[in-house]
């Protein structure tokens, strides 16, 4: 039986629960040509982990790119993605665990995709001699967000950073 006071203690410093109405938050550039976008939905600052809702459009790739730190995690809702030379195709339910350090290239179809993503670490992009020509991490994410909401006069939610 578990005592009452380790109920307590734990009661007592557990985060509160958040409740985030994906329809209240802007879509935010996530490339430079637009053709990705993101809806942010928590920022992790102690682990480095952020998770979003990522869009991007059809037939475009993300390119070459490799996740460091913790493994991405991701459920697909709609439309068709893959990896440049990979066998299989993330279709709407395809729930999708990647470790780290693999470089591939994502790929769309001819829909729209919308994926739940949670990464950690760094997402560096390559050029074709494999040289790291710029990067993302939870915080230049974070940065894109915020800039996106006072550029747009957009609320800026620090109710997503816990």
């Amino acid at each position: 039986m578990i005592q009452a006071s380790v109920i307590q203690l734990a009661e007592r410093f557990q985060l509160p629960e958040r409740v985030v109405n994906i329809e209240e938050l802007p879509w935010v550039p996530f490339t430079d040509n637009h053709s990705c976008h993101f809806k942010p939905l928590r920022f992790d600052l102690s682990t480095g982990t952020w998770i979003y809702l990522f869009r991007m459009q059809s037939n475009q790739a993300l390119g070459r790119h490799r996740h460091t730190g913790g493994a991405v995690i991701g459920y697909n809702i709609q439309g068709t993605w893959r990896y440049e030379g990979r066998t299989w195709a993330a279709t709407p339910g395809t729930f999708v665990f990647e470790p780290p350090g693999d470089i591939h290239t994502l790929i769309t179809e001819d829909e729209e995709v919308v994926s739940l993503f949670i990464l950690s670490g760094t997402l560096q992009y390559f050029d074709d001699n494999d040289q790291i020509t710029s990067q993302d991490d939870i915080y230049t994410v974070l940065n894109k967000y915020r800039n996106h909401c006072l550029a747009n006069d957009i609320p800026f939610r620090e109710d997503l950073i816990y």
